[in-house]
């Protein structure tokens, strides 16, 4: 009863408001550049304030009022007060407001915006960065980790309730993924970093690939007519040694930008796995010792040029070249049920990879008023290339130890996989009296060529198996269209609809096994967004989208791919798209505490399934649709202070994840209620806040991974910073998994057999970073005046 009249509420309380009426403007200062937290106060004939709030980094405000007549007036420390009558009966778009300097100005006026800690805009939470010690001195991880609703452990960034995640900044994907994605945030300066935003359900203007949120990283602007330089360089130590170097310049004179970045890594993990399978008749245990050795070089080339003070141009172009190499040695020990030793087999293998990435992106901004209207034109090309040889022996043993006769087999398994994508997106922003709009489209058109080649070499002498080569090619085409529109029906309600549709056709060719799958399919994607400001420091938002997860390229060739001799991982051609719709309730109190509601649920899932029987030891890997998930729960973060060098972030979430297979009879549904819990405390340890030292634990108790049972783990780190020479050099030590208790297990039973997979990455290690930045001003003269998502598939 009391959700049925708080409902009602809401609907009279957005009726009664169509009667107001919206004020916008943009204030810049006279050599054209925007001012922001510039005060912006209505009153009325009796001098009372009704309404105000203060410009944002663009300079623009908005004001929802009734209609009547009004006082207008701007001020901003060191400017002249600006005062305007307005006569309110309709939506208005005031002409550009430029404040004067005033006579009496100081000499130096240093602003600093007292922002809250967290803010909600209709589709996004924002974490202000200089609210937060936690973030001081730090870098782009650093300020992540104490982020709402996002966790980093042992260097992967997830957020709560989603698979997976895309990271921007300024609104532009990064065109990175793992160690690289990593690295680049790491060589982020906290300093320079405004706010994060978190869009835990992106809206219909992005792209509806990938069930995830999106992470918005917005920098403070550069400094005119200046350079900097920033240095870095890391050792991590566990088992093995790696060692990460790389180095950014950023420039800006006059109208021309220009940031640049290299990078290096180098070294070596050893992880370690072990599977055990129970079959009817006997349990396989294999131990899998690696030692994943590490060499890539990275970098990336960015350029911005204003032809006008409302036209930008500029490009920016990446490259990645890694060449991994994976050695390993797996032992499997068979065992009669009441465990005496039946026979060993050994493999040993050796996998070379080269994998090359360019991409390349040119677009162009044009502002055809100062009131937001903005058209926004993109270009992407992206070339991926991967090639893997893999060269493996093995042998078969009697419990004694003695080797089987002709039980020797070697290979080389040999892959190239080549994609290409092209891509063009045009997007148009276009503020009017009733609503705010934003609409475009977008063209992507997908080529990968993937090849297979098998050579048996038991004999000495390599020869090409034509029953285990083939070639693949994969075509893929994509339109897409999409609106969003936002209304302001007071200063304390708002609604965001959007709607994207996608047309898709793809056709995939084997032409070893003369087959052709093709697959064309228009789906809709809406998207809404619901904010209501009870109080000012309440707040309530109900958000709603739909997504799609199309199959990863190399996931469809239909061909074997022999890790070992008896381990084969085989593509699925006939792989098709899941669907998830996504539902959230989330409450803001007092800007320190964000909560969360949320219900995500998955058709058609994909995972790799082992498929295993008890007539074979061959265990086949195979991508399958064959599942619908749901997911539950409830997420809580808080911030606070216990003393003014001491702040804290806590974040626990309790949830109920269901898989209900369409294959029972292979494999079985699951379902587990579960909770986790992280903290993280920061420091200060000096009264000139140079020095800090950080303490985070993370646990997980017992949940799901797709269609796998996982095993609980936690995780404690503590790490130690500090900064010299007037804070241009920073040095920190940092512990990972200092217990060594972040080990999982993985279990799934397929055809009645139980598979059970330990994983430990090698995860409990020191690493000891520097990083140094110099930089210089200018003398100048002063002038007044698409792809992304398809990557994440690689």
């Amino acid at each position: 009863m009391k959700l049925f009249r708080l409902i009602i509420f809401l609907l009279l309380a957005s009726l009664s408001s169509y009667s107001q009426s919206e004020i916008r403007g943009t204030i810049t200062d006279s050599s054209n550049t925007a001012i922001e937290f510039a005060n912006v106060i209505l009153t009325d004939k009796k001098n009372e304030i009704i309404t105000g709030t203060v410009t944002d980094e663009s300079g623009g405000f908005k004001l929802l009022v009734r209609d009547g007549n009004y006082k207008l007036s701007i001020s901003y420390i060191g400017y002249t007060t600006i005062d305007k009558d307005l006569a309110i009966n309709d939506n208005i778009k005031l002409d550009k407001i430029i404040l004067t300097l005033s006579e009496n100005n100081l000499d130096e006026v240093v602003i600093k915006g007292n922002k809250p800690l967290i803010e909600r805009k209709i589709d996004r939470i924002v974490f202000n960065v200089d609210n937060s010690i936690s973030a001081l001195g730090g870098d782009g991880i650093d300020v992540l980790t104490v982020t709402p609703g996002i966790r980093v452990v042992n260097d992967k960034i997830s957020m709560i309730g989603r698979s997976n995640m895309g990271v921007m900044i300024n609104e532009k994907i990064i065109n990175l993924s793992g160690d690289d994605l990593v690295t680049f945030i790491r060589n982020l300066n906290s300093d320079d970093i405004k706010r994060i935003e978190v869009i835990t359900n992106p809206s219909a203007k992005y792209d509806a690939e990938g069930n995830g949120g999106l992470i918005n990283i917005v920098t403070k602007k550069q400094r005119n007519d200046s350079y900097n330089w920033s240095i870095t360089n890391s050792l991590s130590k566990s088992e093995k040694s790696i060692y990460r170097g790389g180095a950014s310049f950023n420039y800006k004179k006059d109208k021309l930008t220009l940031a640049s970045r290299i990078g290096y890594s180098k070294g070596s993990l050893e992880p370690f796995q072990k599977y055990v399978l129970t079959y009817p008749n006997y349990i396989w245990e294999e131990e899998n010792n690696k030692r994943n050795y590490l060499n890539s070089i990275r970098g990336g080339l960015s350029v911005d040029y204003s032809i006008s003070p409302k036209t930008n141009i500029g490009g920016e172009y990446s490259f990645s070249d890694s060449k991994p190499i994976v050695k390993s040695n797996n032992v499997s020990r068979i065992y009669s049920p009441s465990k005496v030793l039946d026979s060993l087999i050994s493999n040993d293998s050796r996998i070379q990879q080269d994998t090359k990435n360019h991409s390349l992106n040119l677009y162009s901004t044009v502002k055809l008023d100062t009131l937001g209207t903005q058209i926004n034109f993109n270009i992407d090309y992206l070339n991926y290339n991967k090639k893997i040889n893999n060269t493996f022996f093995t042998n078969s043993f009697f419990s004694n130890g003695e080797i089987k006769p002709n039980s020797f087999f070697s290979a080389n398994n040999l892959s190239d996989l080549d994609i290409n994508i092209f891509s063009s997106k045009l997007d148009l922003i276009l503020p009017t009296k009733w609503i705010d709009l934003e609409f475009g489209g977008k063209l992507t058109f997908t080529n990968n060529e993937s090849d297979i080649a098998f050579f048996n070499n038991t004999s000495g002498i390599s020869v090409l198996d034509p029953s285990k080569t083939n070639a693949f090619t994969y075509e893929e085409n994509l339109q897409a269209l999409y609106i969003s529109g936002t209304k302001y029906f007071s200063n304390r309600v708002s609604l965001n609809v959007g709607l994207r549709g996608e047309f898709t056709q793809t056709q995939g060719v084997s032409k070893e096994l003369n087959q052709t799958n093709t697959n064309d399919y228009f789906e809709l994607f809406p998207s809404l967004y619901f904010n209501y400001v009870i109080k000012d420091y309440k707040i309530l938002t109900f958000n709603y989208n739909r997504r799609i997860n199309r199959p990863k390229y190399n996931n469809l060739n239909p061909f074997q791919f022999f890790t070992n001799s008896y381990n084969v991982t085989q593509g699925n051609p006939f792989l098709a798209p899941s669907f998830a719709n996504n539902f959230e309730l989330s409450y803001i109190y007092k800007n320190a505490s964000y909560s969360s509601l949320y219900c995500n649920y998955t058709t058609n899932g994909v995972d790799q399934v082992t498929f295993v029987s008890p007539d074979s030891i061959i265990q086949n890997v195979i991508p399958t649709n064959f599942y619908n998930q749901i997911d539950v729960g409830i997420f809580q973060w808080y911030s606070f202070k216990l003393a003014s060098f001491w702040e804290n972030t806590i974040d626990a979430s309790l949830f109920y994840s269901k898989t209900d297979s369409d294959i029972p009879s292979i494999v079985q549904g699951v379902d587990s209620w579960s909770s986790s819990i992280n903290t993280n405390s920061s420091f200060v340890l000096d009264a000139n806040q140079r020095f800090k030292a950080q303490l985070g634990f993370t646990y997980q108790s017992p949940s799901l991974s797709g269609s796998y049972k996982l095993s609980s783990f936690y995780q404690l780190t503590f790490g130690i910073k500090g900064s010299f020479f007037n804070k241009t050099l920073t040095a920190a030590i940092n512990a990972y998994d200092i217990l060594k208790t972040d080990e999982k297990t993985f279990t799934q039973v397929v055809n009645g057999i139980r598979q059970e997979n330990f994983d430990y990455r090698d995860l409990r290690r020191i690493r000891f970073s520097m990083k140094y930045n110099f930089g210089k001003a200018i003398k100048s003269k002063k002038i007044k005046t698409s792809n992304e998502e398809e990557k994440k598939r690689l």
